[in-house]
């Protein structure tokens, strides 16, 4: 098994295995863990180089990390157009307006990864934004929440979705105030 480089005893150490919930000591050599278990059966892993660490009784826990990846929504968004790093309206729309230039016919502009909350002059997207340059060209960008998503005017015509358009339960089709036309936000 070798030696650690770092042994931590006189701890509360919970490993998630249902045999044995917590242990006392850790041995740990370089990344992994070579062992974990009671102070006296670690004590036989310790070298002459190994840094001993008293837990005090303290509680030790794994890492935990949430990747929450969505990986079929994450790999196609590797070969879309990614908008992540817009600052601005203004780079939003430059982003869309190059992508836009290189859609074969028939093509659709998807992606995402807007956030309009990061942008130094927060405001939300519209499709008028973009329609002028995309007008056949479909668009459907979500947010990086992906709890709200941007549609051009080609994209919700795509859709059916109209002034009349009645937004179904639990989602929201943004409407202009003024005119009742959808703005091109679609929530949930």
């Amino acid at each position: 098994m070798g030696t650690a480089e770092l042994l931590i005893s006189n701890a509360c150490i919970w490993t998630g295995n249902a045999s044995m919930p917590f242990a006392e000591a850790i041995a740990i050599q370089g990344e992994r863990i070579l062992a974990v278990g009671s102070n006296r059966e670690l004590a036989a892993l310790r070298g002459t180089n190994t840094q001993v660490l008293d837990g005090g009784g303290n509680l030790i826990l794994p890492g935990f990390i949430d990747n929450h990846t969505h990986f079929m929504l994450g790999g196609f968004q590797l070969l879309s157009l990614e908008l992540r790093g817009c600052k601005s309206r203004e780079e939003f729309v430059q982003a869309i307006a190059m992508r836009a230039g290189q859609v074969a016919k028939d093509g659709w502009i998807v992606g995402g990864g807007w956030n309009n909350d990061h942008w130094q002059q927060p405001a939300v997207p519209a499709k008028e934004w973009i329609d002028g340059f995309t007008a056949h060209i479909p668009v459907y960008l979500t947010r990086s929440d992906l709890h709200i998503a941007f549609a051009n005017g080609a994209a919700l015509s795509l859709a059916g979705i109209d002034r009349d358009t009645v937004s179904p339960q639990g989602g929201v089709i943004e409407a202009d105030p003024v005119t009742g036309e959808p703005t091109g936000i679609l929530k949930d």
